[in-house]
């Protein structure tokens, strides 16, 4: 009698595995695109797998949209009313670099500014494959974590931000907090010209206001280590990105490439390896995602002699005209600062690379975000109402 009730149990376990777990596996792959869609909540073994596991999370589909295009754009988080207004539409979602609009003011001799603009940029150092001022546009996106952090401590508006100088306060992001920055080059500025229903092979398009545009470089930062994490990543097409790896020299990435050392130009192109590929097969991306690259990833500073590196050949090299040995995403964001009058730190910039930035007397460093330097009204910015 007891043998048959145990084969009883068994027969009903099954019975109850086989209906909540299909065998055609449809639960199985339902749970891997969830687990490979979720954002790390720690640090991966290493920093470039964990910069992938950012980069998938970020481009996983949410609709018709790409996740990191549900979040919010900066210039929706800092408006002169210091109040969230993207359902009233009221700026474009792309406009151009505040990082190259401050360094052509310091080139010209006048004060840097990240001046918010709703108007795309002429580039800073174009690539002999585009048109004569050929343009790039960027937007810029803080996760809801991110935006969380920021509004419910006003730091979207300068007051918010010049009382907590005032009170020396640590200002300190989740870590949970995500920003991307994105950079687009309509196809319409190459030579030859593109379309979205014709793209360049490996690069993720969309059509934005009616033109059509490449997705040319992406950067990651991730408030998961202190310092933040800060990863960059290109396609590679020698139409859309022909000096990737080139600009600031090789790129390496140990996790997802293969071989993990490449030199940029044809001959530089890498294959993803079997754990990118299983990654991004798990999150169901969009084909055209295999072919981006990790340019590399910076979590620690170096020093004035030794410094650590990194920046993206179209985010820093093309568009904003920066060069071999100048650019390092850590070190140039550890400048952003406000001071207790409310002056902001972006006048402190001095093409920063090797040790951390140690704030003047008077002002409390910003975690990294100059994002935060959008803020308005008043400051060096000088918003208007109308914006």
């Amino acid at each position: 009698m007891k043998v048959r009730y145990v084969v009883f149990v068994m027969l009903v376990c099954l019975w109850v595995s086989a209906i909540v777990q299909p065998t055609n596996g449809s639960a199985q792959r339902q749970g891997g695109a969830a687990s490979a869609c979720t954002f790390p909540t720690s640090p991966a073994p290493t920093p470039e797998q964990t910069a992938w596991q950012l980069f998938v999370a970020a481009n996983c589909p949410s609709g018709n949209q790409l996740v990191w295009e549900t979040w919010i754009e900066q210039l929706d988080l800092f408006p002169a009313s210091g109040t969230a207004n993207v359902a009233a539409g009221q700026h474009k979602r792309l406009h151009g670099s505040p990082l190259a609009h401050a360094t052509t003011a310091k080139r010209a001799g006048a004060a840097p500014q990240l001046a918010p603009s709703t108007e795309c940029n002429t580039m800073g150092g174009p690539p002999s494959n585009v048109v004569p001022n050929a343009i790039i546009c960027e937007e810029a996106r803080l996760n809801p974590s991110a935006q969380s952090f920021v509004t419910s401590n006003t730091y979207q508006i300068r007051s918010g931000q010049t009382a907590a100088a005032k009170a020396g306060t640590n200002i300190q992001f989740p870590a949970s907090g995500v920003e991307v920055k994105v950079d687009w080059i309509p196809g319409t500025d190459f030579n030859p010209p593109f379309t979205c229903s014709s793209p360049p092979q490996g690069v993720h398009v969309e059509t934005i206001d009616g033109t059509c545009y490449a997705m040319a470089g992406m950067h990651i930062s991730s408030k998961l280590m202190p310092d933040w994490i800060w990863a960059t990543f290109e396609p590679q097409n020698m139409t859309t990105n022909p000096n990737r790896c080139i600009t600031f020299g090789s790129c390496t990435d140990k996790w997802g490439s293969n071989p993990a050392l490449s030199n940029g130009g044809t001959a530089g192109f890498t294959k993803p390896t079997s754990a990118l590929q299983a990654l991004m097969k798990a999150a169901n991306l969009a084909p055209e995602f295999l072919n981006y690259r990790l340019d590399g990833v910076q979590t620690t500073f170096g020093t004035a002699t030794n410094p650590t590196l990194l920046g993206n050949s179209v985010i820093e090299g093309e568009n904003v005209g920066m060069t071999k040995g100048t650019a390092s995403c850590i070190t140039c964001h550890s400048v952003s600062t406000i001071k207790n009058d409310g002056s902001d730190g972006i006048a402190l910039i001095n093409n920063q690379v090797g040790p951390q930035f140690v704030p003047p007397a008077g002002y409390i460093a910003r975690d990294f975000a100059w994002s935060l330097a959008l803020a308005c009204p008043g400051g060096i910015q000088n918003c208007t109402s109308s914006r």
